[in-house]
């Protein structure tokens, strides 16, 4: 994005190719993410420069639901907090993110989650002293495919059910609120002016620098190989330098959370999955402001971005892997779809990319609370996408389960254990 969180390694352009001409070779630097598996104390690992230590509550993972678990626990009075992070703060899917904030889901779950996230992103500013650059342009999803035609219907009455102030719009009307976009194939869209798009690495800052100020301790490059865990409870965690003991550890380890879960005996169905995001250059004659828009049936979406555009869209070829490199040669299949719906593109160029991971879950919806026969183990992940605009909803119903035993929204649909009970909740709307 625009800002990046120090520590994330910038994505690396690849110079400036026409939208018209984008065949460009596969770059090959990948990533060996893997967290060591162990399940119990390795003694012979230690030595006498090991830190012994203990914290209230660790949490694994220092992304922007990691960072937001901690300050709203600052905020409930808990001070000896233990963030660990496997990298640099901010370098997993947070630091890749588009950044989109919206409303309109089809399950009931993902749209209160985003109604309890949108106030505190409105107010992020006033309430955390960061701008999170929240472009509040809507978003405009059109809809071209029968298929998904009865899905957002049924949605569109669930909206209005819940206070969404989503509308119906016609091919028309969408071509009104986005006058480069083209829509003589939609059969119609769907659009919510509280939608739009905010800068995943100014939110992780902000709620870095508020946690730091309440006695949150971050520490980078430590990557958990350990959950201890005695009597049925958690007993703290080990890094390769410290042995920290502790009775409650939050999983907010992102595409790893399930290698960290595996540490303490814990199956948790969450898979790395990459997802693609092309920059171009300056767009002469678009306009300035404009919704994020989604062609649905394809995935792909567009918002502004660094005076240009930003183009993702999933590669439906995609299989499970700890692999953020580029793969160039998906660029042409993304540029080939923007081209078609949006060809006011012709006129610019290509002059960035970089892929990111979806922590995907079997149902789309995250993994959050405790873990039956784990006292103290806490999950906080698998949120499939939509990570960063359901972290202020996250770190504040996490910290009330820790500090009061219960949440002020009913969370228990999104318990581990609905994988084994088949009660999964499904979200149809995913891109």
């Amino acid at each position: 994005m625009a800002v990046r969180e120090e520590g994330v390694e910038p994505s690396r352009p690849y110079g400036h190719t026409p939208l018209k001409r984008t065949r460009l070779p596969l770059r090959h630097s990948r990533r060996n993410p893997s967290i060591l598996l162990e399940e119990q104390w390795s003694r012979r690992l230690h030595t006498i420069a090991t830190m012994r230590r203990n914290a209230d509550v660790v949490i694994v993972g220092g992304g922007i639901i990691g960072a937001s678990i901690a300050y709203h626990l600052t905020k409930k009075g808990v001070r000896d907090i233990l963030v660990l992070e496997r990298g640099r703060l901010g370098s997993g899917s947070t630091g890749k993110n588009a950044g989109g904030i919206r409303l309109q889901f089809s399950s009931e779950t993902n749209v209160r989650l985003s109604q309890h996230s949108l106030p505190h992103i409105e107010r992020f500013a006033d309430e955390i002293g960061t701008d999170p650059h929240f472009h509040q342009v809507g978003y405009l999803f059109l809809i071209t495919e029968d298929r998904d035609v009865d899905a957002f219907e049924r949605s569109l009455a669930m909206w209005s059910r819940l206070g969404v102030p989503a509308r119906k719009v016609s091919a028309t009307e969408a071509k009104g609120l986005f006058k480069n976009a083209r829509t003589d194939d939609v059969r119609f869209g769907t659009f919510c002016a509280k939608d739009g798009y905010a800068d995943p690495s100014s939110m992780l800052n902000g709620y870095v620098a508020r946690a730091r100020e309440g006695g949150v301790t971050f520490m980078e490059d430590a990557a958990v190989m350990a959950i201890a865990c005695t009597n049925g409870r958690v007993s703290g965690v080990r890094t390769k330098a410290d042995e920290i003991g502790a009775r409650t550890v939050v999983n907010a380890a992102g595409p790893w959370a399930g290698e960290v879960a595996k540490l303490a005996s814990v199956e948790l169905p969450i898979q790395p999955l990459r997802r693609h995001i092309f920059v171009t250059e300056a767009v002469p004659g678009l306009e300035e402001d404009f919704p994020l828009t989604i062609e649905f049936a394809t995935g792909l979406y567009a918002h502004r971005e660094s005076g240009g555009v930003l183009l993702g869209m999933a590669d439906p070829t995609e299989k499970p892997a700890f692999d953020d490199s580029v793969n160039w040669d998906f660029m042409p299949t993304a540029v080939e779809r923007a081209l078609s719906r949006f060809p006011i593109l012709e006129r610019t160029s290509i002059k960035t990319g970089w892929a990111g991971l979806y922590e995907d879950t079997p149902d789309k919806h995250p993994i959050l609370g405790k873990v039956d026969g784990i006292e103290g183990f806490v999950n906080a992940a698998g949120f499939s996408g939509h990570g960063v605009m359901h972290a202020p909803a996250t770190g504040e119903l996490i910290a009330e389960l820790i500090v009061d035993g219960r949440t002020s929204l009913d969370i228990s649909a999104l318990a581990l254990s609905r994988f084994r009970t088949g009660q999964l909740v499904r979200e149809h709307n995913v891109i």
